[in-house]
């Protein structure tokens, strides 16, 4: 390796094991700034854009003491309605440094820079077709040195190097955008990467674990909430494995969310699905948790657990022995691509290896997910490319941007019979009526609406932690009128509420907020007490000026975030009378 084609004036840092995290003062320190500034109180260390505009973070360079082939990268941030982030990566191949093309060029042995694709939980998030420019010396047909993108069976987003050659070091770059009118300014609080040689057979000996290590337990059961996507929306219950088990990891360290919440925020709309790992481990960050994909290995599986953290794996499994996927014991299914979590381990000596304690997602029920004992010896041919989802705790001052939690009240509508209206603070929230068209699928005032009794629950073992998840869902049989109000089959909700049922409804718009509604029959929402254009126009003055002046505070208090989501919400409620969603 050429030190000084590989470094030039820019600093390097040397990288042990197969893993780096940025994410204190000191490790963004490191590399250079512009127009970025620190946020001490934001985590343990955070970058914030310093004013509306662009703002860039470039690291290091990290040289690896293994040459690899596959890197995959993990980042935390904030990003505020009117914000997005855009992470980037190179990799320095050294086969290519000094080498001249056909036609004369000299190459420093350095990639393009391949981009992961625009990140916010406000946007219709894409991870794109990107490879890197060059030729190749190998006369291989697929024009670059290195690719990433999100296509059908590649939504894991790994930047991948062409050919036999390899990589022995890299470079990362993050880019925060902010508008004129955004509400708050973007910041980046981790920066991460994991990499490996899929050209060296014995790749997986070279996976380490990257954080402190501690004494193992003998054995570990976590009370980590069970959670089976196959009781979720139907329109989408099959494929969001990926965000059922990011529910699970947030629900078991405190948050109380739903996988229709998270699929709605890791959605990646360049390959149309949840399996982009680094967009999902970004929405997890987006919720305020540390969280980033790890290259892993089992040892490093039971040094999260003993420290308390359950962790979710990529995998491909049969439950039929001699299949075309790999036979795992207890499995509930079939399939060529799913995620699974696990929350505990122990050793038996009857089958001399480690038994695997899974939330596996893929059950028919809540009870049935939890707990499927895998063995060790079958679930190392089923754990795919060694992908894992490592989260750890809200970070303080994090989590206020993701998305806007709204309560409201669903009450009969004056006049109109077995007609309910969603209302907050005396404003009528109407309802795009082709909202539940494309739920995932078309971004923007698109989504899944579900309600429940809060007497109808879940069989689960005792041993699990019970959330709002573990709840009897119900998504059928729900319509939306032309006027914006919710209708529902042979008036369920009207009936709940009149067997004496505390009934609550969620809404859970794909792009901006959730809404969590008490139903009622106590109290009758009457159009007539609209508000008019004149009054709806001096309220939207007032919340400018508070927007704004939040804005220019940056990340306060959680009360300041909540209040701009509220007033948001009301800005687009009361816009006029009869204003939609």
């Amino acid at each position: 390796m050429r030190s000084n084609r590989l470094t030039g004036d820019i600093p390097a840092i040397p990288a042990s094991g197969n893993h780096i995290k940025l994410t204190c003062r000191d490790d963004f320190a490191a590399g250079e700034s512009t127009n970025l500034v620190f946020a001490d109180r934001l985590g343990d260390g955070a970058l914030r854009l310093k004013k509306e505009g662009e703002g860039e973070f470039l690291s290091p360079i990290i040289t690896t003491d293994k040459p690899f082939n596959d890197l995959v990268a993990s980042w935390n941030t904030e990003t505020p309605v009117g914000t997005y982030a855009e992470i980037f990566g190179r990799v320095y191949l050294p086969e290519y440094d000094g080498w001249k093309d056909e036609d004369g060029n000299l190459y420093d042995g350095w990639t393009d820079w391949i981009t992961w694709g625009l990140w916010s939980t406000h946007i219709a998030r894409s991870c794109p077709v990107c490879e890197d420019s060059h030729p190749r010396k190998d006369g291989g047909e697929e024009k670059g040195w290195a690719y990433a993108y999100s296509l059908p069976g590649y939504g894991d987003s790994s930047l991948n190097v062409r050919g036999e050659y390899t990589a022995t070091a890299f470079q990362l770059k993050a880019v925060l955008h902010a508008a004129p009118d955004c509400q708050g300014l973007p910041a980046l609080r981790l920066l991460a990467a994991t990499w490996k040689n899929t050209n060296d057979p014995l790749w997986q000996n070279d996976c380490t674990y990257p954080e402190e290590a501690v004494r193992p337990k003998d054995s570990v059961l976590l009370d980590t909430p069970a959670i089976s996507q196959m009781a979720r929306d139907p329109d989408y219950a099959r494929v969001i494995c990926s965000a059922t088990c990011a529910a699970m990891l947030m629900d078991g360290l405190g948050a109380d969310l739903l996988p229709e919440d998270v699929t709605l925020l890791n959605y990646d709309y360049g390959f149309g699905g949840n399996g982009n790992w680094s967009f999902t481990t970004a929405a997890i960050g987006a919720y305020g948790y540390e969280s980033y994909v790890s290259y892993s290995s089992f040892s490093a599986l039971r040094q999260e657990l003993s420290k308390g953290y359950a962790v979710a794996l990529s995998v491909k499994y049969s439950n039929k022995e001699n299949d075309d996927q790999p036979y795992l014991e207890n499995a509930p299914t079939h399939t060529g691509g799913h995620l699974i979590t696990i929350v505990g381990y122990y050793y038996s000596q009857e089958k001399g290896e480690y038994i695997y304690c899974s939330n596996d997602p893929a059950a028919k029920s809540d009870g049935e997910t939890a707990h499927r004992e895998y063995r060790q010896s079958q679930l190392d041919k089923c754990w795919y490319r060694r992908a894992a989802y490592f989260v750890h705790p809200k970070e303080a001052g994090a989590g206020l941007y993701v998305r806007d939690y709204v309560s409201a009240t669903l009450m009969p509508v004056k006049d109109l019979p077995q007609a309910y209206a969603l209302v907050t603070d005396d404003s009528l929230l109407r309802i795009p009526q082709d909202f539940l068209e494309g739920k995932r699928a078309i971004f923007g005032q698109h989504g899944t609406i579900c309600y429940y009794a809060d007497d109808e629950v879940t069989s689960l073992p005792n041993t699990c932690r019970r959330v709002t998840a573990n709840h009897v869902f119900r998504y059928a049989g729900i319509h939306i009128t032309a006027e914006g109000y919710l209708t529902f089959d042979d008036d369920a909700v009207g009936e709940l509420l009149r067997a004496g049922k505390q009934v609550k409804l969620l809404v859970l718009d794909n792009c901006d907020t959730v809404y969590t509604a008490i139903a009622t029959d106590r109290q009758v929402f009457d159009p007539d007490d609209l508000m008019t254009e004149e009054e709806i126009q001096r309220q939207d003055e007032r919340k400018r000026s508070f927007r704004l002046a939040a804005a220019a505070a940056g990340v306060a208090t959680a009360g300041v975030a909540a209040a701009i989501g509220l007033l948001t919400l009301l800005r687009r409620g009361k816009k006029r009378p009869g204003g939609k969603l």
